[in-house]
């Protein structure tokens, strides 16, 4: 390549920088504080067994989704026994470490506003809640009490987050399955007024998610060796709720997903039931969004239901979903060499490579549950399978602000009973903007720049779409003129829905070949064109990027004759 050439090349470079950097301002920076502890001062209330562990899974999960996290919580003997990775990065919830978390994500988020990107904290509590003498509400740390008061002015109005999220499970039971401490309904109005909508009012930036029952207790399964709203919780924004195949979670997907989990309860110690509250001033503000690359499960829709679980090989449970007929479900986990993949009926393990490769086959159940409490909740939880059907009758019902759903579609057909396939999954159509770098037209032995633009439609494997394309040539053409090649173009690619795809597209359509110089200007109009490309996309810093080296084929006149002429390129683009 001439020296030119590589001049071209740096100022792509160049380019490339501003269009990244311009798509990572429009993506919030994202934290989160996690607190989980097992202990109370009440007599009342035995300490609970799996907050700690809750936590742990709590920052696990949150890390994955691209959330930078912080972890207060300090482990019973059991947790500390079994030296999970993650406790050595998290400190006893005291009120001093508290208000040193939420200080050092306050800086980290005024020198990201400085420099012109939005933030969004998640604030993640699991543990107890109770009431004092006098009659307040709060939640415990290892020191104190965390009452309203102190959490909205000395945690949520701390963190300066242009948005908050705000997760609570309190009120656990300890046990196999059951509850401990009942609250008054007097009590449980107070404590459940730390997080209600009249505290909200003042703060339109400040979400809330939390889990109550008709006695005020939630619960711990020592299946789960979790709360058990917690772990519907992060099913939930692992992709269990994801109903429209966004990659995001709304508040409306959570309370639906854990409302359809509930469902199937019956007989159970207490009837629970999730409250949320999305931002008043972005009611449809996701908590989750595109998480970034790593292991994941993705299943093209079936007829048949689909209810699943995936352990880790030490036996944590990571999540549990119960997918409807004729849906399709992706599920990003956290990174683990094993995975234990399980349905009513069979499990397999599995590889993270053979975890990407789609639903395997899988194996006669070795292990069972015992005990008729446990066979209640093994029954009754996820019974209910979640789908558009549960989502639409929930979404009306409730009052929630929905998700814009994708045209219904076509039902399945009796035959169409097999393992889900990856490539039949779908996805919502995709924006991209990038760079590229081409041969010049008409022969010109230089190198032209450009930007170029495409929609796809969210259909895999095969996806139509449109390119709209412009190159220049400085300098390349008799006597110091200058090429412009504009051009549109039909597209049809081929792809698979994975993170990391192989990618083919073939196009046609028309450009405008023009020239401007000093003696005058000319143009092609009507230049028939053919374009054929390859390449990857692949997830990089959060964005989905694509590269793909083409050939232009043109049908332009060059000395007053017809004349095909080929221009090898490469492009790179990021979705919007």
């Amino acid at each position: 390549m001439t020296l030119h050439g590589w001049g071209w090349l740096a100022a792509l470079g160049l380019l490339l920088f501003g269009v990244s950097r311009d798509a990572f301002a429009r993506e919030p920076v994202r934290r989160a504080l996690v607190v989980a502890f097992n202990g109370t001062e009440n007599p009342k209330r035995p300490p609970l067994q799996y907050a700690d562990d809750d936590g742990l899974l709590w920052m696990d999960v949150l890390t994955r989704l691209g959330f930078e996290t912080q972890l207060l919580t300090v482990a019973d003997s059991d947790t500390a026994r079994r030296r999970p990775p993650l406790l050595d990065r998290a400190v006893p919830p005291t009120s001093t470490a508290l208000a040193t978390a939420v200080s050092r994500i306050a800086q980290a988020n005024r020198a990201d506003r400085d420099a012109g990107r939005s933030t969004e904290v998640m604030v993640v509590y699991v543990g107890h809640g109770d009431i004092a003498e006098d009659g307040h509400a709060f939640l415990t740390l290892l020191d104190r009490d965390l009452d309203a008061s102190a959490l909205y002015s000395r945690v949520i109005d701390a963190l300066e987050a242009d948005f908050i999220h705000l997760l609570v499970d309190a009120c656990h039971a300890s046990g196999v399955i059951g509850s401990r401490g009942e609250l008054d309904p007097k009590a449980l109005r107070r404590l459940q007024g730390m997080l209600e909508r009249k505290e909200l009012e003042r703060r339109p930036h400040v979400g809330v998610a939390f889990a109550e029952s008709d006695t005020g207790q939630t619960h711990e399964w020592s299946r789960w060796r979790a709360g058990v709203f917690s772990h519907l919780a992060r099913s939930a924004l692992l992709g269990g709720a994801d109903i429209n195949g966004d990659e995001r979670i709304e508040y409306s997907e959570l309370q639906a997903f854990v409302s359809a989990a509930l469902a199937g309860l019956e007989n159970a110690p207490s009837s629970l039931t999730i409250h949320t509250t999305p931002p008043a001033q972005a009611p449809r503000r996701p908590l989750r969004t595109l998480p970034p690359s790593g292991p994941a499960l993705t299943l093209a829709p079936t007829r048949a239901r689909l209810r699943l679980s995936i352990e880790d090989s030490g036996g944590t449970r990571l999540v549990d979903v119960h997918r409807a007929s004729g849906e399709r479900l992706r599920l990003v986990l956290p990174t683990r060499e094993r995975y234990w993949v399980r349905t009513p009926d069979g499990e397999a393990s599995l590889s993270r490579a053979e975890l990407e490769a789609g639903m395997p086959a899988l194996n006669p159940l070795e292990l069972g549950d015992r005990g008729p409490v446990a066979e209640r909740f093994r029954e009754g939880l996820f019974r209910v399978p979640f789908g558009r059907a549960f989502y639409e009758g929930f979404a009306t019902t409730s009052g929630i602000v929905p998700v814009e759903l994708p045209a219904s579609a076509e039902p399945l057909p009796e035959d169409r009973v097999h393992a889900p396939s990856a490539q039949e999954a779908n996805a919502p159509p995709a924006w991209e903007l990038g760079a590229s770098l081409s041969r010049a037209p008409l022969g010109a032995g230089a190198w032209a720049m450009g930007v170029t633009g495409a929609w796809r439609a969210g259909l895999f494997p095969w996806r139509p779409g449109v390119q709209v394309a412009y190159g220049i040539a400085p300098r390349s053409w008799l006597n110091g003129g200058t090429l412009h090649r504009i051009s549109v173009l039909g597209t049809l690619g081929w792809e698979t829905p994975r993170p990391l795809s192989a990618t083919a597209e073939l196009g046609a359509g028309w450009t405008l070949l023009g020239v401007t110089a000093p003696w005058g200007h000319q143009a092609d109009l009507g230049v028939l064109t053919g374009r054929a490309a390859a390449g990857l996309r692949f997830p990089f810093q959060g964005l989905t990027w694509r590269a793909q080296a083409h050939l232009l084929a043109e049908w332009a006149t060059r000395d007053g004759a017809r004349q095909w002429n080929l221009s090898p390129g490469a492009t790179l683009t990021v979705a919007l």
